[in-house]
C-alpha cells in the first residue's frame, strides 16, 4: 500500500519526483499552479526534455497512482508526505532566492489538516528547514490553529539531466535529514521500495545506501556534493591548460589519475566548462553562506573563475587561429548545457556565441533539442548539424550529444571554406579529425596533434 503524497511545484525536479514516486507504488498528487503546464502534465508530457520521463508521467496518470491539480487543499488533505519543489534561483548576490518557497510554505499552511512531514526537494540554503519550520509555525498561527503537528526534512537530490529517472529510480544513496525522528521513518518508509529496488525495473543487486542524519547536515549534503564535483571539472580543465603549455596529452593523464580509487575516473573530462543550473548556482550559495560566517571560501572561487575562464578559450583559440574574429564564419555544435537535455541555463554556448558576435563573426548552431536561443538573437539555428559548416571559417563542437560521433568528418570539411575543427569536449580521435583534412584544435592536448 502506498502512501499519500504531494508534490510541489512540477518543474523538473517536482516532475521528476512525482513520476517516479508514482511508479514505485505510491499515491501522488502534483501541485501546479500553470495551468497550461498543468494541461501538458496531465496529457503525459513533460514540460521539458528528460528521456524517459514521458513514459513514467503515462504509466502514473495510467494507473491512477498519479494525478495533477492547481489547488493546495486538494494536493495537500490527506497527504502524509509533502514535498517542496519549486524554484530557488540565485538573486544578484549570488544568493537562493526564496520567494516562491516562502509563498508555497504559507499556502501549505492555511490548508494542513492533519500531521505532515514537509520535505525540502529544491536546493535550499542552509539553514532553510528551520527557517520553514518557524515560517509554518507563524502560518498557523495566524489561522489560530498553532496545533497541527508537522516536522520539517530534508532529502537533497542528486538528479543528472539526461539521466534523471535513473537516477531518482537507481541512486547511490538517499539522504533524509531531519531533527524529528518520526519524520526520518516515515521518509524510509516512502523510500522503502527504492532502498529494496522492488518495484517495476528495480536492481536488487544494486541497492542504494541510506544516510540518516540531522536537517542542517542533510542541507549541506546537497552543496558540498555538487561542489566537489564542480571543483574536479574546473581541476581538470586547469590541468588541461598546463599540458597545451608543457606538450602533454590531458586525456591521458585524467585516465590514468582516475585509476588511483582515491580520485576516481568521472568528472576529469577537460573542456569548455560546467554549466546548467545547479553547479553554479550552488557553489555561489557555499560562497556566500561561507561569508555569512567569516570564511573566505578561496577554493570555491577559484572553481567559479576557471569554468568562466575556460569559455573563453575557445574564442582566443579561435582568434588565434583565424588572425581575427572579424567577417569570419563560426558554426557551433550543440547549444544545451549538456547532451540529453534542452537547458541553455548557464550553458557555455550561450557566452561563446555572445562573445563571437560582439566580435564581429557571424554564428550558426545545431543542436539536436534546442530550437531557439532568444539570449543571442543574432546567432541562427538550424536544423541540420552538417549546415553549421556551410561555407564555415571553423566549428566548434560545444556540446556532446552521441549524435555528433556520427558526423562524417569529410562531408563537414567539404561544406566548409575553412578547416578549423575545434573539439570543446575532447571526444574525436585528432587523428580521424586530421585524416579527413581538417585541422584539430583540441584543448589540452598536445601540439603535435595539431595538423
Amino acid at each position: 500500500m502506498g502512501l499519500p503524497v504531494a508534490v510541489v511545484g512540477s518543474g523538473y525536479v517536482g516532475t521528476v519526483v512525482a513520476a517516479c514516486l508514482a511508479h514505485v507504488g505510491h499515491d501522488v498528487v502534483g501541485l501546479e499552479i500553470d495551468d497550461d503546464k498543468r494541461a501538458v502534465l496531465e496529457r503525459g508530457n513533460a514540460p521539458f526534455h528528460e528521456p524517459g520521463l514521458d513514459v513514467l508521467l503515462r504509466s502514473g496518470l495510467d494507473s491512477r497512482h498519479l494525478r495533477f491539480t492547481g489547488d493546495v487543499a486538494d494536493a495537500t488533505t490527506g497527504a502524509d508526505i509533502i514535498f517542496f519543489c519549486v524554484g530557488t534561483p540565485s538573486d544578484t548576490d549570488g544568493r537562493a532566492d526564496m520567494r516562491y518557497v516562502e509563498s508555497a510554505a504559507r499556502s501549505i499552511a492555511l490548508a494542513l489538516d492533519g500531521p505532515k512531514a514537509l520535505v525540502t526537494k529544491s536546493t535550499v540554503p542552509i539553514g532553510s528547514g528551520h527557517w520553514l519550520e518557524s515560517l509554518v509555525e507563524e502560518a498557523l498561527a495566524e489561522r489560530r490553529d498553532e496545533q497541527v503537528p508537522f516536522a520539517v526534512a530534508s532529502n537533497p537530490e542528486f538528479l543528472r539531466q539526461g539521466s534523471a529517472v535513473d537516477d531518482y529510480l537507481h541512486p547511490d544513496r538517499v539522504v533524509l535529514g531531519s531533527d524529528d525522528a518520526r519524520a526520518v521513518d516515515l521518509l524510509r518508509e516512502l523510500y522503502e521500495p527504492i532502498l529494496t529496488q522492488r518495484f517495476p525495473g528495480g536492481d536488487r543487486r544494486k541497492p542504494p545506501a541510506l544516510v540518516c542524519t540531522g536537517l542542517t547536515t542533510a542541507e549541506t549534503v546537497k552543496y558540498v556534493s555538487n561542489a566537489f564535483l564542480a571543483l574536479k571539472v574546473s581541476f581538470a580543465n586547469e590541468i588541461a591548460n598546463v599540458c597545451e603549455s608543457v606538450g602533454a596529452d590531458v586525456t591521458e593523464v585524467m585516465h590514468a589519475i582516475g585509476l588511483d580509487a582515491r580520485i576516481g575516473r568521472p568528472f576529469l573530462d577537460a573542456g569548455i566548462g560546467w554549466g546548467g543550473s545547479c553547479f553554479g548556482k550552488d557553489i555561489s550559495e557555499l560562497i556566500a553562506v561561507s561569508e555569512e560566517h567569516g570564511h573566505d571560501a578561496r577554493l570555491l572561487r577559484a572553481a567559479l573563475d576557471v569554468n568562466h575562464a575556460q569559455r573563453g578559450l575557445v574564442v582566443r583559440k579561435l582568434r588565434r587561429r583565424l588572425c581575427g574574429l572579424r567577417g569570419k564564419r563560426i558554426g557551433l555544435l550543440g547549444l544545451a548545457f549538456k547532451s540529453n537535455t534542452d537547458d541553455l541555463r548557464d550553458a557555455p554556448s550561450i557566452d561563446i556565441a555572445r562573445w563571437l558576435v560582439e566580435a564581429g563573426a557571424t554564428v550558426r548552431a545545431h543542436d539536436p533539442v534546442v530550437r531557439t536561443v532568444p539570449d543571442v538573437p543574432a546567432m541562427r539555428v538550424v536544423g541540420d548539424a552538417y549546415s553549421v559548416a556551410e561555407r564555415a571559417d571553423a566549428v566548434v563542437l560545444v556540446t556532446d550529444w552521441p549524435e555528433y560521433n556520427e558526423l562524417e568528418l569529410d562531408v563537414v570539411r567539404d561544406r566548409m571554406r575553412g578547416r578549423l575543427f575545434v573539439d570543446g569536449r575532447g571526444v574525436f580521435d585528432p587523428d580521424k579529425v586530421i585524416a579527413a583534412g581538417l585541422l584539430h584544435e583540441g584543448i589540452g592536448r598536445p601540439a603535435q596533434l595539431v595538423s
